[in-house]
């Protein structure tokens, strides 16, 4: 099973760091984007020659359907830019990150359909957000299409750069006139050739029709509320990382151009890592680890723990903490604070242990007789761990459906 590394980061804690941006429309258009590598000294820099350029494109709905998610949007859109600056700046010796962020509703009050916030600016120059207002019609075609066309215009000739885009919408085109369908898929199946990435991020409308439609495999579906936004959210932020872990590795710095965008192609097709738990683990690799809950002694007599101590080196009396190829969570069902802390450490050693990857089933569900809808908020942080897998019931809890 793959694996990606991250670095995780509380998407909650986003702060207002511009609070003079408010009021600002102004698209911010920074630094040049494409062939530009001289250094301020006016010398060629060998080294930033061969950077990857991430042209990190964010559509954003902002139809009249998204009113209510206003919060929860601008915050994701945000924690999303902060993940971007902490790839240029963990990465800065492989990779240059450009944004483009781009909202639609269709024509009305604001006069126009598609507003270019952010115009293919280096994240360096970028600030962060606050003008969401959703209304009208919802033209993603237009918005779309026009979108990657323009910015595919610019960076087409440079073997170094590459685009990631990021769609989010709550229903379905109503209102385009530029663009259809058949014209915006031939465009993404052109760019995902090219070794660009797509994900689309849904709600209240048929996600797998659009995405068919569009040609687009990367998917989540996530409740029209404002829990399934902010951690839909968090899971693109989850992926982008583990996406930019990837554009760093040594493997792909030492790859020829043609060996990178076919590494690329494969990066798009496996975007969203599949992070649902099976229903029964009989094997575990090398690296994985079986998470089972037991009680606050490690009396470890639950059916999850006897099978952790019979399969993956389980020790009986030890209530916490790793233990062979398992993990134990004490659950406290008498004191849901107490397990809360358990998990938080659990999450803590999960996130220094990035190597291991951990498969966390039902726990609390059973014997301890809570219930997903009590225990899965406590797991939330784990959305932003790619080397975490939950159940599907854990997922739904917290309004996302996750593909497996």
């Amino acid at each position: 099973m793959d694996y990606s590394k991250h670095t995780s980061k509380n998407f909650n804690n986003m702060k207002r760091n511009d609070m003079n941006n408010t009021q600002d429309n102004t698209p911010q258009t920074g630094m040049k984007s494409t062939h530009d590598t001289t250094s301020q000294t006016g010398m060629k820099n060998d080294t930033q020659h061969n950077l990857t350029e991430v042209h990190n494109i964010i559509i954003v709905d902002e139809s009249g359907s998204m009113c209510g998610l206003e919060a929860a949007t601008t915050s994701g859109i945000n924690s999303t830019l902060e993940t971007i600056r902490l790839a240029q700046k963990k990465y800065s010796g492989t990779q240059r990150h450009f944004v483009t962020l781009v909202t639609f509703d269709s024509p009305g009050a604001k006069g126009q359909s598609m507003r270019t916030i952010i115009d293919d600016c280096h994240i360096d120059k970028v600030r962060n957000y606050y003008n969401y207002s959703p209304y009208g019609g919802t033209p993603l075609y237009d918005a779309v299409g026009t979108t990657l066309s323009r910015i595919h215009n610019k960076i087409k000739n440079n073997p170094n750069a590459t685009g990631i885009v990021t769609i989010i919408t709550d229903g379905y085109e109503n209102s385009s006139t530029e663009w259809d369908a058949k014209a915006l898929k031939t465009l993404i199946e052109q760019l995902k050739d090219e070794g660009w990435t797509f994900s689309y991020m849904g709600s209240d409308h048929n996600i797998d029709e659009v995405t068919m439609v569009l040609s687009i495999e990367n998917a989540i579906e996530f409740s029209h509320d404002e829990c399934g936004t902010a951690n839909t959210w968090a899971r693109e932020e989850s992926a982008k990382m583990a996406y930019y872990d990837k554009l760093n590795s040594s493997d792909y710095t030492s790859m020829t151009h043609e060996q990178r965008r076919e590494a690329r192609k494969s990066m798009n097709r496996n975007y969203y890592s599949q992070r649902v738990t099976p229903d029964r683990i009989n094997n575990l690799k090398p690296n994985e680890i079986f998470v089972f809950g037991t009680d606050t002694h490690g009396k470890h007599s639950n059916w999850s723990a006897r099978y952790a101590v019979s399969h993956f080196g389980a020790q009986p009396g030890v209530a916490e903490g790793l233990q062979g190829q398992s993990y134990a969570l004490p659950i406290a069902s008498h004191d849901i604070r107490l397990t809360e802390l358990s998990i938080k450490r659990f999450v803590a050693f999960a996130q220094a242990h990035p190597h291991l990857q951990f498969y966390v089933p039902m726990v609390g569900c059973g014997a301890a007789g809570l219930t997903p809808e009590t225990i899965a908020p406590l797991f939330k942080e784990c959305i932003l761990l790619e080397n975490v897998m939950m159940p599907q019931a854990f997922w739904n809890t917290l309004g996302l459906k996750i593909s497996v």
